[in-house]
C-alpha cells in the first residue's frame, strides 16, 4: 500500500509540474497575442505625435511602453530575475551592454533589469516583423544589414549619428545568434565598432539561465518553464583612447569575461559571485 501511495503522489506530482509549464505557456501566449496590439499599436501610433513631441521624446516614451511590455511578459511567465553588478555602473553615464544570448527571454530581461534608457542592435530584417517590428523601430533601435558590408558600414554609421545626438545606452548580443547550448559563442565585431566610434563603454554583462525558461530552438515554446534568472554585469571597459584597430582585442575581452561571469554563477552561490563581480571580500 505504501508503495502504491508513494507511486501515486510521483504520478500526481508529475501530472501537476506538467500541467504548471503548460499554463505557464497558454498564459505567456495569451499575452503575447494581447499586449503586443494593446502596447505595439499605440506605440506604433505615437509616430503621429513626433512633431509635436519631437523624436526624443517619442523613443523615449516607446522605451518605457517597451518595459512594461517586458515586465509584463517575466511576471506572467513566473520568472523571478536578480541583477548582481547595477553598483558598477554610473546612473549619468551611457553604455554599450554586450550580452550572451541564449533564450528569447534575454530581451525583456534586460530591459526590465536595466534602469537605462536603452535601445537595440538588430539584423535589418527585425523591422519588418508585423507590429513588434515596426514598435521597435518606432524606438530608435539600430537595425544592421549584415547581407553587404557596405551597407552594414552604412548602418553603423547611421547608428553612430543617432547616438551624437540621441544619447541612450546600447544593448547588444555580439554572438549574433543564440546559442544552442548555453556556452557562449565568439563575439562578432560589428556592434563594437560602433561602441570605439561613440566612444562609450563597453559593459560585458552575462545572462545565467534563461535557456531554463524557454530553450533557443523555435519548438521549445510548447514547454516554457518557471525558474528564476540572472543578470550579472561586469565593470565597464572604456573604448575612448580605442581605435578601429582594437576591435579584436576588445571582442575577445568581452566575451572572456562574459565567459567568466557565467562561470562564477555555475559554481557559486549569489554573495560568492556577487562579491567577485564588484571585487570585494565576502
Amino acid at each position: 500500500m505504501a508503495k502504491e501511495s508513494s507511486a501515486k503522489n510521483k504520478m500526481t506530482n508529475a501530472d501537476s509540474k506538467n500541467n504548471g509549464w503548460i499554463l505557464r505557456s497558454l498564459w505567456v501566449l495569451t499575452n503575447a497575442l494581447f499586449w503586443v496590439p494593446v502596447i505595439g499599436l499605440p506605440t506604433l501610433s505615437l509616430i503621429l505625435l513626433t512633431p509635436a513631441m519631437g523624436l526624443t521624446r517619442v523613443q523615449r516614451l516607446v522605451w518605457r511602453c517597451s518595459t512594461i511590455y517586458f515586465k509584463i511578459t517575466l511576471w506572467a511567465t513566473g520568472a523571478a530575475y536578480t541583477v548582481i553588478g547595477l553598483e558598477n555602473l554610473d546612473p549619468d553615464k551611457h553604455y554599450f551592454f554586450a550580452c550572451n544570448h541564449e533564450s528569447i527571454y534575454d530581451i525583456p530581461l534586460v530591459f526590465a533589469a536595466l534602469p537605462f534608457w536603452l535601445i537595440a542592435i538588430a539584423k535589418s530584417s527585425v523591422a519588418y516583423f508585423p507590429i513588434f517590428g515596426w514598435a521597435v523601430a518606432c524606438g530608435g533601435t539600430i537595425f544592421i544589414d549584415r547581407s553587404d558590408h557596405n551597407k552594414a558600414v552604412h548602418s553603423l554609421d547611421k547608428g553612430r549619428k543617432a547616438l551624437e545626438q540621441r544619447p541612450r545606452s546600447v544593448l547588444l548580443f555580439p554572438e549574433g545568434t543564440r546559442s544552442s547550448d548555453g556556452n557562449v559563442r565568439p563575439f562578432k565585431k560589428g556592434g563594437l565598432v560602433l561602441a570605439i566610434q561613440a566612444k562609450m563603454p563597453v559593459v560585458p554583462v552575462a545572462i545565467c539561465n534563461t535557456r531554463s525558461i524557454l530553450g533557443a530552438k523555435v519548438d521549445s515554446f510548447k514547454e516554457i518553464h518557471k525558474s528564476p534568472i540572472i543578470l550579472i554585469i561586469g565593470k565597464p571597459i572604456e573604448t575612448s583612447s580605442m581605435a578601429y584597430e582594437d576591435r579584436d582585442k576588445l571582442s575577445v575581452d568581452l566575451q572572456a569575461e562574459v565567459v567568466r561571469l557565467k562561470e562564477l554563477w555555475k559554481q557559486g552561490s549569489n554573495t560568492a559571485f556577487s562579491c567577485a563581480v564588484l571585487g570585494t571580500s565576502s
